[in-house]
């Protein structure tokens, strides 16, 4: 028994008419008569009685479309499944995010994302940076934002913008009128930082060593956007990345280039055995394109 055949039967009995069901499947009258007279050849029994001019189906053909039919249901979803997955229109994304990139980056770009593809599930997962390595080999994520990322085996990086700290604080503080921060000026002033031992933590204390300024910080987190939080309340200046800095959420306070720079390289991650899904793919173009727009906006206001 040939799918097509099964196929030229079912629409015989949705119709009525051969020829109707020939127009149904795009075919000539005389292949649908054809193929369900090969059917009945095949299974020994009549599938069809004329009555007033049409195709009445039998008892017995009445049973083996009830059989069939959810077989062509799911043949439906199946072609839908495919047409959805060649067009990236439906499907699922796991995302893993460092808490900068997340609160961000990530953010913009998933607006973005979704608008375009609407019936895409996302899940967002936001990990410090030993645990969205694991989350990637394990395969509990498909692709990663995050900065600072130290090099791993079964792990590929791709740089996709390179940044700088920055100092924010409220619109009240005394060094608000400052073009630039640096630890010159902070002198004094109650420092937010980032915790010590962590990557870019030690970036922070290696600018104070090199401006050979004394490193007096007064409120450590591990968090930039909790750093960005504390500077808002008036606690003090909270040296950041840009990409925390400009998140929307800290839209009504100062942003100030730090001096000396201090670099911070933000990085797309996925592992190195498993190719990018089609939704993958068009979700990393979409990083690509919000960061490179940000950078040039980074740029423009400071």
């Amino acid at each position: 028994m040939k799918l097509r055949q099964l196929e030229a039967f079912r629409a015989v009995v949705r119709n009525g008419t051969t020829a109707a069901a020939a127009h149904e499947l795009g075919v000539s009258q005389p292949n649908v008569s054809n193929l369900v007279r090969h059917m009945e050849d095949q299974i020994g029994f009549e599938l069809f009685s004329r009555r007033s001019g049409r195709l009445v189906p039998t008892a017995e053909a009445e049973s083996i479309y009830q059989d069939i039919e959810p077989v062509f249901s799911m043949l439906k979803g199946v072609e839908q499944r495919i047409k959805d997955l060649r067009d990236s229109s439906a499907g699922s994304l796991r995302i893993v995010a460092t808490p900068s990139m997340a609160s961000s980056i990530v953010g913009h770009s998933l607006k973005r994302f979704l608008d375009k593809w609407p019936r895409i599930k996302v899940t967002l997962d936001i990990r410090r940076m030993e645990n969205l390595i694991e989350q990637i080999q394990t395969r509990q994520a498909e692709i990663g934002v995050a900065l600072s990322f130290e090099e791993h085996p079964s792990i590929h990086t791709e740089a996709i913008h390179e940044g700088a700290f920055v100092a924010v604080l409220a619109k009240t503080h005394p060094l608000a009128s400052e073009p630039v921060i640096t630890p010159g000026l902070l002198q004094g002033h109650r420092v937010i930082s980032l915790e010590r031992g962590t990557p870019l933590g030690s970036k922070i204390a290696r600018a104070f060593k090199a401006s050979q300024e004394h490193y007096d910080w007064s409120l450590e987190t591990r968090y930039g956007y909790t750093a960005c939080s504390m500077a808002g309340m008036g606690i003090g200046v909270a040296l950041v990345d840009e990409y925390t800095a400009r998140a929307t959420e800290f839209a009504h306070l100062e942003c100030r280039p730090f001096k000396p720079a201090v670099p911070v390289v933000a990085y797309m991650v996925y592992s190195r055995e498993t190719p990018l899904s089609r939704i993958a793919q068009n979700y990393s173009r979409i990083v690509r394109d919000v960061i490179a727009e940000r950078a040039v906006a980074f740029g423009a206001s400071s």
